[in-house]
């Protein structure tokens, strides 16, 4: 468990400091000042931050005073809203708890107990055994929840500190003895998706689970927009929530899904392992989104203006210099008839889950909003190619492939997904207000790829000159 203290006092830090670390498990880290607070807290995670309310505003600076303590647990609650904060003062107010509590009052089930505690606290430095006493029962939880075993399944991640808390608290909750974890997607730099089993101490699995686990300001968009637009998806669409964990685990918060029994897959498996399978999934999802579909709107735009819904003018500039000879200026003046609707927004295949019931299920909510109607499925269809998860094609397309995109029956010779594409062009075609509308989405997600490293810039130039030739004849 670890403690950050932040006592401008050397000799009341010193008998703090001794009284914690005679308590088993506890790792204390001592600052001075706001400012260095400020900059422990953002290389570190800490369970609680015990602070007191008159501090200077950095070290060796005599100006401290109580509005400094202040204005740091106000930048701890908005920037870390799942941390303990306890203030520890000597500045005697009656009323500063009263305070604390109305304004910032939060309570909440941080151990996974099932019993709620406050997130924040008042201690007096005169009774500091109260607060000696808050932190020995805070690391007994802790310490039980550390007890569950945590194994990644499959290739090896480098899980942070909080996703790992956040992972047992889930276990804790459905009285787990291990949990499995296997990553789905996501890197170090954004929110992960996992495959979490819980198994209880004879091994069994309790409750399998898909989690999205991030910054508090990622997942309280994916919170969002699931309850706004995803659950007007057809039933069984989505899986159901069964789980959200916001303290804890300092500034990062977990939304778990749940699963119907123990194996997990995505339409890039499906893909690999039954072509015709995973066209039909297509199907379902397109029926799935008829809500979302049913309130289109269409009207008549520029290619410019679709294209800046996937990458601004300032973006784009960082794509142009791949485009080699490629001359957007014509194609993007050419007027479409665009229909505008809910779409998932990022919806590649590993963004469509299979659990034991065979139901493709779409995950991954927090770009989930209004779009062009074609977006989804040319996103999904193009993913077998530009998504790094996607499986070996074996060659295909080629770039002379690639050139015939708009050609459907060039493009797809030699593929091993065929009935896939031909499912998402379907799709497309039919809640597109216009062929151009395809074109122009087409074009606008694949320029939108050249600015990625990983990027086959030679398929995405291909792929645009054809759509650039579908959209100037249309527009001639």
């Amino acid at each position: 468990m670890r403690i950050l203290l932040i006592e401008d006092k050397i000799d009341f830090a010193q008998v703090i400091e001794k009284a914690i670390r005679a308590i088993d498990g506890c790792e204390l880290s001592w600052k001075r000042s706001k400012a260095g607070a400020l900059a422990a807290l953002g290389d570190e995670h800490f369970d609680v931050v015990i602070l007191d309310r008159s501090i200077p505003t950095d070290d060796d600076v005599l100006d401290d005073h109580p509005d400094h303590g202040w204005a740091l647990f106000q930048a701890i609650s908005e920037q870390q809203p799942g941390t303990s904060v306890w203030f520890l003062t000597g500045t005697v107010d009656t009323d500063f708890p009263t305070e604390v509590l109305n304004a910032h009052g939060k309570r909440g089930d941080i151990h996974s107990c099932g019993r709620e505690d406050p997130l924040y606290q008042v201690f007096w430095k005169d009774k500091m055994t109260a607060c000696i006493a808050a932190v020995r029962a805070f690391r007994g939880e802790v310490r039980q929840t550390e007890g569950i075993h945590l194994a990644q399944v499959g290739v090896q991640a480098n899980l942070r500190a909080e996703e790992v808390r956040l992972l047992k608290l889930f276990g804790r909750r459905h009285g787990g003895a291990r949990v499995e974890v296997r990553v789905l997607q996501g890197g170090l730099s954004g929110a992960r998706v996992f495959r979490v089993s819980v198994l209880n101490a004879a091994g069994a699995v309790t409750i399998m689970s898909v989690a999205r686990i991030g910054n508090f300001q990622d997942v309280a968009a994916e919170r969002d927009k699931y309850r706004t637009e995803i659950v007007k998806l057809a039933n069984g669409a989505f899986p159901p929530v069964t789980a959200e964990f916001s303290h804890g685990a300092a500034g990062f918060a977990g939304i778990f899904y749940q699963v119907v029994g123990t194996e997990v897959r995505s339409l890039f498996d499906e893909l690999t392992a039954n072509p015709a399978a995973a066209a039909g999934a297509v199907d379902r999802l397109r029926t799935d989104q008829a809500t979302w579909h049913g309130a289109r709107q269409v009207e008549r735009v520029r290619v410019a203006a679709v294209r800046r819904t996937m990458i601004g003018d300032v973006a784009l500039q960082t794509a142009i210099p791949h485009l080699d000879d490629i001359d957007l200026a014509a194609v993007e003046n050419v007027e479409v008839d665009v229909a505008r609707c809910v779409q998932h927004c990022d919806l590649h295949c590993g963004n469509v889950l299979f659990d034991n019931s065979g139901r493709p299920m779409v995950i991954d909510y927090p770009d989930t909003g209004g779009a062009i109607a074609s977006l989804d499925p040319i996103a999904l269809e193009l993913s077998t190619i530009f998504h790094k998860d996607a499986p070996d094609r074996a060659g295909w397309p080629s770039e002379a492939r690639a050139d015939q995109w708009t050609d459907l029956d060039a493009y797809c010779a030699g593929s091993a997904y065929e009935p896939f594409i031909r499912s998402c062009r379907a799709w497309a075609a039919g809640v597109a207000a216009s062929q151009g509308e395809v074109l122009a989405v087409a074009y606008s997600y694949v320029v939108r790829q050249l600015k990625y490293d990983d990027t086959d810039k030679v398929l995405a130039r291909a792929i645009i000159r054809a759509c650039i030739a579908g959209l100037v004849g249309i527009g001639s």
